[in-house]
């Protein structure tokens, strides 16, 4: 019961009306700091969008960077389709959309993979023949860095594109071995499998 000379007023509630997840494609691995926008969207939403901007010219409701676990959400969204747009500053990861239908009784959900620029390949022995685990995979211009599974298999990635990037491949007792290689944004580049000669 409100006291004398005050109002009741019902408290506001904000739903959740789209969640999402911004995940790294090759290894599920979740992205913070990635920036979300909404790049279409139901005509009551671009409306409201309108308005606001009529007084703020400068807001960006449409626009959310995720968390430290690659999450991001919007609040009280009119019913519709929406089409989500994400990108990641630089160029290691190209830019991935996704679209999303938001209803009224439950949040609607996105889950947005970012393709990164990854390179992989396997390595091998020469004497004796077989898998040369261990192995260390290094861009020699940026200084990424990863080993060789039990398998010789490898995969170096995120990195930046490049036309002429130079892999440097080297392992305890055999002769140190580089390779140059073109990397297109987003995309995964396979090496030509590689044998590294005993020193």
């Amino acid at each position: 019961m409100p006291r004398p000379g005050f109002l009741s007023i019902d408290p506001i509630t904000h739903r959740a009306a789209l969640v999402g997840h911004v995940l790294d494609k090759l290894d599920q691995r979740p992205l913070p700091a990635v920036t979300v926008e909404i790049i279409d969207a139901p005509a009551a939403y671009q409306s409201r969008l309108a308005t606001l901007r009529q007084g703020r010219p400068n807001a960006r409701p449409d626009r959310l960077v995720t968390d430290g676990h690659g999450l991001f959400r919007w609040l009280d969204l009119p019913v519709g389709t929406y089409t989500l747009r994400a990108s990641l500053s630089g160029t290691r990861y190209a830019i991935a959309t996704a679209t999303a239908s938001v209803v009224a009784s439950t949040p609607a959900s996105a889950e947005i993979l970012l393709v990164p620029t990854a390179v992989t390949g396997t390595v091998s022995a020469d004497n004796p023949a077989g898998p040369l685990a261990m192995v260390r995979v290094r861009m020699l211009d940026s200084g990424e860095v990863t080993f060789a599974a039990a398998d010789g298999s490898f995969t170096l990635s995120p990195v930046e594109p490049g036309a002429a990037r130079v892999i440097e491949l080297s392992a305890q007792r055999y002769i140190t071995a580089t390779r140059t290689v073109v990397l297109p944004q987003g995309q995964t580049t396979t090496l030509p499998a590689i044998t590294l000669l005993h020193s």
